[in-house]
Formats: C-alpha cells, sequence, structure tokens
C-alpha cells in the first residue's frame, strides 16, 4: 500500500505546510469531505474490495482537525510527527493510524474513538 495521510478541517495554512512536505516525500494527501464521513477508512483510502456504502450521518459534532495515516510503518510515522515539528506545522491531537480494526470504521466511528481517547487523557493528565 502506498502511504496517505488523509485529513479532516485542516486550515488552509496547516494544509499547505503537510501537501509541501507530503510531496517531497511522495505522500499522497486527500481531503474527507463532510459527505464522506459515513464512509469506511478502507474505501476512503482507496483498498480493493472496500466499496462505497449507505451508512447513514452521525448525529455529532466532528469539528476537531484530524489526520490518518496509511501505509506507514510505527518508525515511519514518529520520524514523519519530527518533521512536522520541525517545520512549524501546527499541532493537530486528533489522529489515527491505520490498523486491521479500525479500516472497516466509518471516520465518524474513528473520530469517536479518538475524540473519547483524547478526552480521556486530558482527563488523566489534570
Amino acid at each position: 500500500m502506498n502511504e496517505v495521510i488523509l485529513t479532516y478541517h485542516i486550515d488552509e495554512t496547516t494544509k499547505t505546510i503537510l501537501t509541501t512536505l507530503m510531496n517531497q516525500l511522495d505522500v499522497d494527501v486527500k481531503d474527507i469531505s463532510d459527505d464522506e464521513t459515513n464512509q469506511e477508512m478502507g474505501y476512503l483510502i482507496g483498498i480493493p474490495g472496500y466499496e462505497k456504502k449507505d451508512h447513514p450521518q452521525a448525529e455529532f459534532e466532528m469539528d476537531q482537525p484530524f489526520l490518518f495515516f496509511a501505509g506507514f510503518e510505527g518508525q515511519q510515522l514518529d520520524i514523519l510527527l519530527e518533521i512536522f515539528k520541525q517545520a512549524k506545522m501546527p499541532y493537530i491531537p486528533f489522529k489515527a493510524m491505520l490498523t486491521n480494526d479500525n479500516v472497516v470504521y466509518t471516520f465518524e466511528q474513528l473520530y469517536k474513538n479518538v475524540k473519547e481517547e483524547y478526552e480521556s487523557f486530558q482527563f488523566k493528565q489534570n
């Protein structure tokens, strides 16, 4: 699988930095539109066999920027995140990496899961 980063609600400045960096590394960057949030991650990243489905839209607000990494190994992702820091790309706390489990999640399910984990982590920090 080729490396790809899916973005959701990323501001233009951050998007420009991200796209410039990823073009240099030959990594695809694709946006998730609001109309696609009810699709499975496998479909959104273009894995053969995943088809567009007619899932109902979310009943909760998804207003935070989000990055989804597919096709990266753990160490590659660590390096990529360090590159983001060095390029002074604004921090995006909501992010996830493709797994055997979340490939079948809709983006909405993944977003909700990551949001709950983030909020739980923040609660434990305080």
